[in-house]
């Protein structure tokens, strides 16, 4: 599941309150996150906590997202109740400090915009005042504390700015909603034999041990490692059985192939955690592979990885192979999106992934396994393995 919040920081009295609820009133799938507070002062909008809670938030590993202190009461961003908010919808969360708005971005996982509401401290002072509150000195402090704040963190930027002493809450909250609809498109195509799982590891051991079983010659094993190093079906059986001097025939290797080979197939290292880091913050992943709907079915279901990514598109159920354009306009489609809003192809093979990639208008990562680059059209990025390759996409987004 892809999830998605709003953070909005701002001195006090600069209208979070008001434009959540604006949000809220436009499409009720935005809501508040009321975060656990345990301390004197306003109870609205937040779960009010003991002593006893917070001790045993503190006390169990990775409950406490982020946790401050202000206007004598301690307040907790708490996994367990973000995990509940982003299943339920789109969460909006109130912060004023950029280290908690950092920390939330970096502990959390998610897609999430921030926007800074700003008003000038007049208008803190007066909406402080308006609304009843007895503690306007201590809010207008808070004020000049979030102006610090926002100038030690000068490198810091916003995904959206709304100057709230000019812009009504329903207008805020249709800027946020639009922000939220124009973001850039988060469409990520992977291959999948050699990228996502080891193919020739696993295709080497086969043949290993189907030689070793049968009582086929170094030479020969070589020879069919040759041919199958890249692509394996019926016709590569065929071919191999007219040059070679095997014990069964072009049908039965393909059955027993077929039948043997995808339960031995496993995903790199790392890279079921990659997945699910990928997609939580925001992105829609599909296998682009070539290769037989049975078969590459079969070794998806059995690596895991059919249930870690949004979509599959095997060539032959595509009618389109790798490199043409059209299997990365199936694979698009396939999630809802379309190659005109642009995204990224990663894969380990030049031609197929890099080329096709570009080809089709999107950024391209090349997986190299240590291999130098072949020359040709360059990919935007160059990477040691898919861990890598994802991590540059997350950041480059």
């Amino acid at each position: 599941m892809t999830r998605r919040g709003v953070i909005l920081y701002g001195p006090p009295a600069s209208g979070k309150d008001t434009v959540t609820g604006a949000l809220s009133t436009a499409d009720p799938v935005f809501a508040l996150f009321s975060r656990v507070k345990i301390g004197p002062g306003r109870t609205a909008g937040y779960r009010m906590g003991t002593p006893k809670l917070l001790a045993e938030l503190r006390a169990t590993a990775g409950a406490v997202v982020y946790e401050n202190s202000r206007y004598d009461s301690t307040y907790v961003t708490d996994r367990p109740g973000l995990d509940a908010a982003v299943a339920a919808g789109v969460p909006v969360m109130h912060l004023g400090q950029i280290d908690g708005v950092r920390t939330v971005l970096d502990g959390y996982p998610a897609d999430w915009l921030t926007v800074l509401l700003w008003c000038p401290r007049e208008s803190t002072a007066e909406r402080s005042a308006g609304r009843g509150d007895t503690d306007t000195a201590a809010r207008l402090a808070a004020w000049d504390a979030t102006q610090a704040d926002l100038e030690a963190n000068a490198g810091f930027r916003f995904d959206l700015v709304v100057r709230t002493d000019a812009a009504s809450p329903e207008q805020a909250a249709e800027r946020i909603r639009q922000a939220l609809a124009e973001r850039g498109q988060r469409l990520l195509m992977l291959d999948f034999d050699d990228t996502l799982i080891d193919r020739l590891g696993a295709v080497t051991a086969w043949i290993s041990g189907y030689c070793a079983a049968h009582g086929v010659g170094p030479d020969v094993e070589r020879r069919i490692l040759g041919a199958m190093r890249i692509r394996a079906d019926l016709r590569t059986f065929e071919g191999l059985c007219a040059k070679l001097p095997l014990p069964e025939s072009a049908d039965q290797l393909w059955a027993r192939y077929n039948a043997e080979f995808p339960a031995t197939v496993r995903p790199f290292p790392g890279v079921p955690d990659a997945l699910e880091t990928v997609r939580t913050g925001g992105w829609q992943v599909v296998v682009v592979t070539n290769g037989g709907g049975e078969i590459q079915r079969a070794k998806l279901k059995a690596s895991g990885i059919d249930g870690l990514v949004d979509g599959v598109c095997i060539s032959e159920e595509a009618s389109a192979r790798k490199p043409d354009p059209a299997i990365f306009e199936t694979a698009a489609a396939s999630v809802g999106s379309s190659l005109a809003r642009g995204g990224w192809m990663v894969g380990d093979n030049p031609a197929l992934d890099v080329i096709g990639g570009r080809a089709a208008g999107l950024r391209t990562v090349w997986v190299s396994h240590g291999r130098p680059w072949p020359g040709g059209a360059e990919p935007d990025y160059v990477a040691l393995d898919v861990l890598d390759a994802l991590d540059h996409v997350r950041g480059a987004q």
